[in-house]
């Protein structure tokens, strides 16, 4: 029954999961449904996320983060007017810490969308180049079209601020983006428009080949009428240099013969009226002054602003001028021309100065403040990077200090040891050597004892041969008293042979044990020689080598403990000094390495010249067996 129970629960539960797992996966599939039409019809993938968005109460924090970020570019893309920043910051902060590089480069993009909508175009700007900043255009799905849109931005903001080199520089970067979104349609206008900067910088030369080349592109890519609408930009530079009104009047008759913007009555709509301005330029430069006046006339419209007006009344005054009609209405026209001119230019100026002096302070000291708290934050790590290297190198200090003190008891220590087994061992070799003493003395005793025994019994039987009388029965009993006192000898004898031979042999045991303890003691005090501490101290730094002092030093001192040694190194003339030094040190038993620090020679001749040694001193061939050789000899202590 429970076995039962048990079962129905667990395909519940995967029945459960599976309707979870499939909801999820409606979700992500519709979510990827308007990602897809985000881009040709944001319409349809706001209404796509619209109705998803029913279901946002079921979504995980990361789904329902991808889901708003959608949402918010959807909108972005069909105009709607962002008020707040309190979502697109929100995306910002989450994306930049899960996110991948296109959904950050994205959530910065919106969030600058958003600053732009508010007319905050530092904040704006400054977002825009984070979305810079967190791209990584390496990457196989790198959203390039997004990354276009974002320098697309900047240029409308740098603009309308007369930033034109950033202006430049921005339509430059969202050119060649576009080329890599295959976007060729964008890339040509950004190159159109950054023509518009160069003119703006009175340079229009350079404006020129922009334009020629744009309008090139234009046609072999099948965009005519975008090259025909823009053709008009570089008809305005001709129709301002007398040397190419030709070249204008080629681009009017290919504009008026191609462009689809005129109407069945061959008018154009009024924003496009501005092209008239051109023509009229083009006739006033060939000296046709009635057409010249006819088309700045036609420049004019209904419901046309005050403002707009400008072009038109400053053509008719040229014409006017050239015509030498001074009556009222050209002055009147040159004088409003000129007034509305001067203080309209002026005006402009000192409001696009300041603006452009707020935006380029607040943006730059914005960057002094990011600057000096970098500064800071270095300079931070670094105190704190010396303070812990200086922490470590003082913990180190006392360790090694700490060390060498531990090392050193532990050395008196061991001294103190040797130096209690040396004396015990002395004080049971005594008492067993005067207990050995005694039984020798013992066993003398006896064997006098016997001997005068034996004279006595002679003397004995040979008084009773004297006298004859009962001499068997006292012959008899002297022969048995001979029996007893040799059996009782043999007895005591072998008992006291016996012992003397057991003290003999713990006499020779603690002799070796006496010899160990004194060697031991030899090695304690040749290690407390102040040459033999300041070679162990050396060896543990590779850059100091021993002295000829300290190697004359170090001999005399070897000497003084196993003089044997020094005197056969230094009998045999085929010895030099390195070998000697060689041969002491590994008498030492100090390592290779440490050898090879303190003489400053090679591994190599290290191990020559104990195989020299060896050979010369055991007869052996081999520099591994020196050592053991040595010890054996010469009585090394090897502990």
């Amino acid at each position: 029954m429970q076995m039962k129970q048990r079962l129905r629960l667990f395909l519940l539960c995967a029945v459960l999961a599976v309707v979870a797992c499939s909801e999820r996966r409606e979700y992500r599939e519709a979510l990827s449904r308007a990602e897809a039409a985000m881009a040709d019809h944001p319409d349809s993938a706001l209404l796509i996320l619209d109705s998803l968005g029913q279901h946002e109460q079921e979504f995980g924090r990361h789904f329902r983060m991808q889901y708003l970020l959608h949402h918010l570019n959807a909108q972005n893309k069909t105009n709607v007017k962002f008020t707040s920043d309190s979502l697109a910051k929100e995306l910002v902060d989450h994306f930049d810490s899960h996110g991948t590089t296109n959904e950050r480069v994205l959530a910065h993009y919106l969030l600058g969308r958003v600053y732009s909508d508010m007319g905050e175009a530092p904040q704006a700007i400054d977002s825009y180049q984070n979305a810079v900043d967190v791209a990584d255009t390496t990457v196989t799905d790198f959203d390039f079209y997004t990354f276009g849109c974002v320098y697309s931005q900047m240029t409308t903001i740098y603009h309308r601020q007369l930033l034109l080199t950033d202006e430049i520089e921005a339509r430059r970067n969202a050119s060649h983006y576009d080329v890599r979104a295959n976007e060729i349609q964008w890339a040509i206008y950004n190159q159109v428009m950054s023509a518009g900067a160069y003119i703006l910088l009175n340079k229009k030369d350079s404006a020129e080949i922009i334009l020629k080349s744009a309008l090139e592109q234009y046609r072999k890519c099948g965009f005519t009428q975008q090259a025909l609408r823009f053709s008009k930009t570089l008809m305005n530079l001709y129709t301002e240099n007398p040397q190419q009104l030709a070249e204008a009047k080629t681009l009017i008759d290919q504009f008026e013969a191609e462009s689809d913007l005129f109407d069945e009555h061959h008018e154009l709509p009024p924003s496009q009226r501005k092209y008239y301005e051109y023509k009229g330029k083009y006739y006033e430069g060939i000296n046709q002054l009635d057409s010249a006046e006819y088309y700045y006339r036609k420049i004019y419209y209904s419901g046309m602003s005050y403002t707009s007006q400008d072009p038109m009344y400053r053509g008719l005054l040229s014409v006017f001028s050239k015509r030498h009609q001074a009556d009222s209405i050209a002055k009147y026209a040159q004088l409003y021309c000129m007034a509305n001119d001067s203080s309209i230019a002026l005006k402009d100026r000192d409001i696009v100065a300041q603006i452009s002096a707020n935006y380029n302070y607040s943006r730059y000291q914005l960057k002094a403040i990011e600057n000096e708290k970098k500064f800071y934050q270095t300079l931070l790590i670094l105190i704190g990077f010396i303070v812990c290297f200086v922490f470590v190198i003082i913990t180190i200090f006392f360790a090694i200090k700490r060390y060498k003190q531990i090392q050193e008891r532990k050395r008196m220590e061991l001294i103190k040891r040797h130096q209690r087994e040396e004396a015990r061992i002395r004080a049971v070799l005594n008492e067993v050597t005067e207990e050995y003493n005694r039984k020798v003395k013992s066993l003398q005793i006896l064997e006098e004892t016997h001997r005068l025994a034996n004279i006595e019994a002679a003397k004995t039987i040979s008084e009773l041969r004297t006298e004859k009388d009962n001499y068997q029965t006292e012959f008899a009993k002297a022969q048995q008293t001979i029996a007893e006192a040799n059996a009782t000898y043999d007895q005591e004898r072998e008992k006291l042979t016996n012992e003397i031979a057991s003290l003999s042999e713990k006499i020779e045991s603690y002799k070796r044990e006496q010899g160990v303890a004194m060697a031991l003691k030899k090695r304690d005090d040749l290690e407390g020689e102040p040459i033999i501490i300041k070679l162990r101290t050396m060896a543990e730094k590779p850059k100091d080598t021993i002295t000829e002092d300290d190697n004359s030093l170090l001999e005399q001192t070897i000497s003084n403990y196993y003089p044997a040694l020094i005197l056969d190194l230094k009998q045999n003339p085929k010895f030099s000094n390195t070998d000697r030094q060689v041969c002491i040190m590994t008498a030492l038993k100090f390592r290779p390495g440490d050898i090879v620090n303190l003489t400053g020679l090679t591994s190599s001749k290290v191990t020559n010249a104990k195989e020299k040694v060896n050979l010369l001193l055991f007869e052996s061939k081999s520099a591994s067996s020196l050592y053991h050789n040595l010890v054996e000899r010469y009585d090394i202590c090897c502990s």
